[in-house]
């Protein structure tokens, strides 16, 4: 016993002279009070703030009559008057609001809940004395994700209101009905006279009883004629039926009649496209005639890859031999025989440059002539609309070869003129530059109408018309450029490279003039030897494409041979329709057009109402008409029966009884009555062990609560072993000594925690005394238990020690019954010292029953007992393996 006592006397040495150590001790003191405090201060009293908890409520209510006999209508309304009510009631935060933003407010959390009370209530209240009775229902709409609790609180809010509803209705229902049999007593006893009045006119019915029969039979003969009634009032409903039907064909009307300018300017297209048909067949013949000939396009083709194939050697021969005429020229030997033999090779390769060149015009002039072609069918439409797109593309693919083409001819062009004296070709090369703007041009025009066919658009009759004129624009200017070509163009060009020629074959005196003219000579031979190159490739790739381009034209011959004639007949035929019989049509529309607007409307509505009333009506006339022929037939007899019975029985009844004995019986005291219906029970409440608050009600589990968690935030960062030379400790000394120590810092903090309910919050307990050392006592039990958990076990008794502390938050019954808890709650709940810590702590809190108190301190003290004999008995074996399980453990560097 004197080294335990020397273990605890050594820890608290120790933390006195660590000054950090013992301000982290007196935090774990303090600390886990604050989490009991909080809890409890946060829950003092939340059922008297509730009027914090808005509730949106919509009263649609329009009120109602209620009819009472021998009185005037009254109005009641029963949404106003509970609005009025609720205005008073602060019991929850009513917000008056509409049926959107109530919903609206309610998915958001704006609301917690929201009420409603429907157009229909007051009707539906009064309905009970109408003969048919409906029960009034008030809309409850609650959103339970905001809170757990508030929707608890807004249902007791809404029940409230259908409780404080039913009660005014059962008070002033009760009311109203003892109000008229006391006023019936009094009714009866001033209409005697007229009572006996009507006794004597049921002798009078009696006595009529003949003509009664003969009102029937006449009721049995309408009888028969209902069927052929019937189907004319059919008729006249089967007619409002189709109305809908009606309207919507006038409202297409209406449509085709607002669209008939539309109409107007597509059939004055359609005579312009009439107009037109000659054009049509004349481009038809055209591509027919394209197709026909299309041979001799090939062998055009084929001809001239083969002559540019020649010119093209020739061309490379001569720069070949421009090095050689190079060196003689620098030598000043044998000038004259080599400069000859070079001349002769210059002139073969100048020679070729002119053909060359038209050769390419004339290639360009091709393509853009088909270019042409297939603009104009695309103005015309006569290209199938699925292939609209390809035929487009080969456009593009077709325009992009002949601007680059014809950017090669103006370079080489450019060259050529720059080596000439006074720049002979300049009015050419601008004539072939103002032909590359205009294709330029046509590709943004081609780019248009593809973007607005991609885009699932048509594109407009303009545009088309704007693509086919610069087509027809580029096709003319090529066709006039080469019609002058070989009269003003060649000569130039021939006479440029003449001259050039001759400079090469002058004397030595003019090898100099010579020498500067070969850069000029290379520079002609090398663009010549590209626009050449280029040629051939331009050429090749229109070769590989003449297959898709005979294709192209034997689809549209196809097209033309088959369709054509169609299409043509079509808009002979459209155009005979808008011309002849399209101004009566439309005459006829507009007659329709005035009919819906102006007499329609009158129409429908005198057929609604007359299908209105048949349908309202001629059921309670057919009805009528039945119920009379049944009577007549079949209660009529019994009616008679039945007067002659009741003349009987108001014989017999003034016989027997006494009309005064009945007056005394129906008059009573109203208000007395009515309470006792509407108020039948009193509710007499008694409360043993009062709490005023509830605050002070959940303080028994927070704190219980506080002291577990106080206990383990101490196991949490103090040790379990005491850092002493080995030998001087067994396993006992060590575990109770440190015992004390944790023991001493528990009681220290149930003391803080009761000290803290009494003075700091004010809980309300019965007796306070026993409040701090029931904590303290039940610190001790908690102490126990988690020491031992940890001393034994080391981390996994914190594990065990945190499980065992969610068990009993939930199964302990700390907040709520335990018998609303599942089936396993239930099964553990008297298994866990939790449960018996909050019981004791309640009956210092309410009031103690000795009987109850004592049976917990009883099982606390088990808990307590059982724990310290576990560790007495498991320390020393445990010690044996634990520290080296732990010791792997460290080895993770995560776990301490």
């Amino acid at each position: 016993m004197k080294k335990i006592w020397g273990i605890f006397i050594l820890d608290w040495r120790r933390l006195f002279k660590a000054p950090i150590a013992l301000l982290l001790v007196l935090a774990l003191v303090i600390l886990p009070s604050l989490y009991a405090w909080f809890n409890i201060e946060a829950l003092w009293d939340p059922y008297s703030n509730t009027s914090g908890i808005k509730v949106a409520v919509v009263i649609e209510d329009k009120g109602a009559e209620i009819n009472v006999p021998g009185k005037s209508p009254q109005k009641i309304n029963v949404g106003t008057e509970l609005k009025a009510q609720l205005k008073k009631n602060d019991s929850l935060g009513w917000v008056f609001t509409t049926e959107n933003k109530a919903k609206e407010g309610v998915k958001k959390g704006d609301y917690y809940a929201a009420i409603f009370i429907p157009a229909d209530f007051s009707k539906d209240i009064v309905s009970v004395v109408g003969g048919n009775p409906t029960k009034p229902t008030i809309n409850y709409t609650v959103n339970e994700k905001i809170n757990a609790i508030a929707p608890k609180i807004t249902d007791k809010g809404a029940s409230t209101i259908v409780d404080q509803i039913s009660n005014e209705f059962v008070d002033k229902v009760s009311h109203s009905v003892l109000s008229e049999l006391n006023q019936a007593g009094i009714d009866l006893e001033k209409e005697l006279p007229t009572i006996r009045h009507i006794k004597d006119k049921v002798f009078q019915v009696k006595a009529s009883m003949p003509q009664i029969k003969e009102m029937g039979k006449q009721a049995v003969i309408l009888e028969g004629k209902l069927p052929d009634l019937r189907e004319k009032a059919n008729q006249v409903s089967e007619l409002s039926k189709t109305m809908p039907e009606i309207n919507a064909a006038a409202s297409d009307l209406l449509r085709i009649e607002a669209a008939l300018p539309q109409l107007d300017k597509l059939g004055e297209e359609v005579l312009v496209l009439q107009q037109k048909i000659p054009e049509i067949q004349q481009i038809a013949t055209d591509v027919k005639t394209i197709d026909a000939n299309f041979g001799t396009i090939e062998k055009t083709v084929n001809d001239a890859l083969g002559e540019s194939t020649k010119a093209l050697a020739i061309i490379s021969e001569a720069e070949a031999a421009l090095p050689t005429v190079k060196k003689i020229a620098d030598d000043g030997a044998n000038y004259a025989g080599k400069v000859a033999d070079f001349s002769k090779q210059v002139n073969q390769s100048f020679q070729t440059v002119a053909p060359a060149i038209k050769q390419n015009l004339m290639l360009l002039q091709q393509v853009t002539n088909n270019v042409y072609a297939l603009t104009e069918q695309l103005q015309n439409g006569s290209i199938d609309p699925e292939k609209i797109v390809s035929v487009i593309s080969q456009i593009e693919t077709q325009l992009n070869s002949a601007s680059g083409m014809l950017a090669k001819q103006i370079e080489l062009l450019n060259t050529l003129n720059d080596t000439l004296p006074d720049k002979p070709l300049t009015g050419f090369i601008g004539d072939l530059k103002a032909i590359q703007q205009d294709i330029t041009k046509q590709q943004q025009t081609l780019a248009n109408i593809k973007e607005i066919i991609q885009n699932g658009e048509q594109p407009t009759q303009a545009l088309l018309d704007q693509l086919n004129s610069e087509a027809k624009k580029v096709s003319d200017d090529l066709t006039t450029v080469i019609g002058k070509y070989d009269s003003d163009i060649v000569p130039t060009i021939n006479a440029a490279l003449k001259t050039i020629s001759q400079d090469l074959t002058k004397s030595t005196d003019l090898l100099n003039a010579a020498k500067d003219k070969l850069p000029d000579i290379d520079a002609i031979l090398k663009n010549a030897n590209e626009t050449l190159r280029t040629s051939q490739t331009y050429l090749r790739e229109f070769q590989q494409r003449l297959p898709e381009l005979r294709q192209t034209l034997q689809d549209a011959t196809a097209f033309i041979n088959t369709k054509l004639d169609t299409v043509i007949d079509g808009i002979n035929k459209a155009a005979l329709f808008y011309k002849n019989d399209y101004p009566a049509v439309k005459v006829k529309i507009h007659k329709a057009g005035d009919f819906i607007r102006n007499d329609l409307p009158t129409l429908e509505s005198e057929i609604t109402n007359a299908a209105k009333l048949i349908e309202q009506k001629f059921p309670d006339f057919e009805k009528a008409v039945k119920t009379a022929a049944d009577l007549s037939r079949n209660e009529l007899p019994q009616f008679e029966e039945a007067i002659n019975k009741a003349a009987g029985r108001i014989t017999e009844f003034d016989q027997s009884y006494d009309m005064q004995q009945i007056i005394a019986f129906l008059r009573n005291d109203v208000e007395k009555d009515s309470d006792f219906i509407a108020h039948p029970i009193q509710l007499k409440e008694t409360k043993d062990y009062p709490i005023p608050n509830y605050g002070s009600a959940s303080s028994p589990f927070y704190t219980a609560l506080c002291l577990w968690v106080g206990a383990l935030l101490l196991i949490s960062l103090l040790r379990v072993d005491v850092e002493v030379p080995r030998g001087i400790f067994n396993h006992h000394h060590v575990y109770f000594g440190r015992l004390l120590t944790f023991l001493s810092i528990g009681l220290a903090q149930a003391l803080i925690v009761t000290l803290g309910n009494i003075f700091i919050l004010g809980v309300y307990i019965a007796s306070p005394l026993y409040h701090v050392l029931f904590s303290m006592f039940i610190s001790m039990v908690f102490m126990v238990i988690v020491y031992t958990l940890v001393s034994l076990f080391n981390n996994v008794g914190k594990g065990m020690a945190i499980i065992l502390l969610v068990l009993q938050i939930s199964g302990a019954g700390g907040n709520f019954p335990i018998q609303v808890s599942p089936p396993f709650f239930q099964a553990i709940y008297p298994f866990l010292p939790f449960t018996y810590a909050v019981g004791l702590i309640r009956e210092s809190v309410g009031g103690i029953y000795w009987p109850n108190a004592t049976h917990d301190i009883i099982i606390l003290a088990i808990f307590g007992i059982s724990f310290i004999l576990i560790g007495t008995l498991l320390k020393k074996p445990l010690d044996k393996i634990i520290p080296g399980l732990s010791a792997k453990a460290k080895k993770s560097k995560l776990i301490h």
